[in-house]
């Protein structure tokens, strides 16, 4: 496992919390229902804890969740999204995607910024019956097909849907169209 891999990120924190409040590997054990074998093997990283085990834990320790995912301070550098980062282009150069936020198995969602320029159309697969789709519309007239159902969404707006059917993000006007694409897994 290289620098930066989760599990070993994770092992990192709890062992840091546990030293900053004294704790042995049997405190935290009896404080969290999770046994001390299974902590030594976290916090060295050989092992990945399942979401219930880091529940477990969090409730123990009384952190919240969110605090065993935390990333190293430089991933909280601002960015300007148009001038800082690269877009991914589809084949006619009128659909600009930028990965905002890649997927992280531990948050559980990516999220994407995305330009259509005028008579931009998109169509999208469906995917598994567990992706979920939240859209909020900042800028223009985004017209939104989901399966048989066609949605005119103008900005400000917003829609989710289960994106296990096939489904089209087009632009019928003069004007881009701006929007934010949350898929949560």
């Amino acid at each position: 496992m290289n620098a930066g891999d989760p599990v070993k990120e994770i092992g990192k924190i709890l062992k840091k919390i546990r030293f900053e409040r004294n704790l042995t590997l049997d405190n935290v054990s009896t404080l969290t229902g999770v046994s001390k074998t299974m902590l030594g093997q976290i916090e060295r990283g050989v092992s990945v804890p399942t979401i219930s085990v880091l529940w477990k834990i969090a409730k123990g320790l009384q952190i919240s969740l969110s605090t065993l995912f935390n990333e190293p301070t430089q991933q909280y550098t601002p960015a300007n999204i148009l001038e800082d980062m690269q877009p991914v282009y589809d084949e006619n150069n009128q659909m600009l995607l930028y990965n905002i936020f890649p997927f992280n198995p531990f948050s559980g969602f990516e999220y994407f910024y995305i330009i259509l320029e005028p008579g931009a159309i998109h169509y999208s697969d469906p995917h598994r019956n567990s992706v979920e789709e939240y859209i909020i519309v900042t800028e223009g007239t985004l017209t939104l097909q989901i399966g048989e159902q066609l949605f005119t969404m103008e900005a400000p707006s917003k829609i989710n849907f289960h994106s296990n059917v096939t489904h089209c993000y087009a632009n019928h006007t003069d004007q881009r169209v701006v929007f934010q694409n949350i898929m949560k897994y």
